[in-house]
């Protein structure tokens, strides 16, 4: 009998049928956060490489180790990376901007957009 395995390796509990609508809605969440932090992340590749002027492969090497020097999660770095450049930051943001802030290249991160 073939089936989903916990990883204990014992067979998984059959969705039933009022499960359903949650669990969907839980990984349309999960998937649409996903989408969001991807999105966060190319984008902030994208504006280190241009502040930078660094290839897209060394501005997601500087991105992970941000964000592995500052105990801080790539999709985190990457969203405040983000809000700051284009003025949409709040308090909580520029406080992990500045657990990070250190850690970027030395010219530092520009506060809001350019006018």
């Amino acid at each position: 009998m073939s089936g989903k395995h916990t990883p204990s390796g014992e067979p998984s509990q059959p969705l039933r049928a009022t499960d359903a609508p949650d669990a969907l809605r839980d990984e349309v969440a999960h998937l649409h956060e996903a989408m969001k932090s991807q999105r966060d992340i190319g984008m902030a590749i994208g504006l280190l490489s241009a502040k930078f002027g660094c290839s897209t492969e060394q501005a997601w090497r500087t991105m992970l180790r941000v964000s592995q020097d500052s105990n801080t999660k790539v999709r985190t770095v990457a969203h405040v990376l983000v809000t700051v450049h284009d003025g949409t930051s709040g308090p909580e943001d520029q406080q992990v901007l500045e657990r990070f802030e250190d850690q970027l290249p030395a010219s530092g991160w520009p506060e809001g957009p350019s006018t």
